[in-house]
């Protein structure tokens, strides 16, 4: 894994697989899109298909209460934070190739009946 600076990481191409964060602590797993002047578009993968924060909230605790599940979020986000001191966690080729494995032995766990 590499770290970047804001100036650096919004060099970088759209489909980067990163965390953001600061000294020393980062959020969960992004993907980049597309880098605007001072910004860029990003993908939240442990999100949920919702129409609006009311809805996220009712399917959360219906996820909680009932063991409801919804399909992921496919959105792309906008960061809109602006913070010249965040840090970025970006995945390289083998650690990519590492989280591929893990997410290939996931695929066969629920393929045979797994939750």
């Amino acid at each position: 894994m590499k770290l970047y600076n804001r100036a650096e990481f919004l060099k970088l191409p759209k489909g980067t697989i990163y965390a953001k964060g600061e000294e020393w602590a980062f959020d969960s797993l992004a993907v980049k899109g597309e880098s605007l002047k001072n910004d860029w578009w990003y993908f939240d993968p442990s999100g949920i298909e919702v129409n609006d924060s009311g809805e996220m909230i009712d399917r959360f605790e219906n996820m909680k209460r009932i063991g409801t599940s919804y399909p992921m979020d496919d959105c792309f986000y906008r960061d809109g934070m602006f913070e010249e001191n965040d840090l970025f966690m970006v995945f390289e080729l083998d650690d990519l190739v590492r989280l591929k494995g893990f997410v290939e032995v996931a695929i066969q766990l629920m393929e045979k009946g797994g939750d």
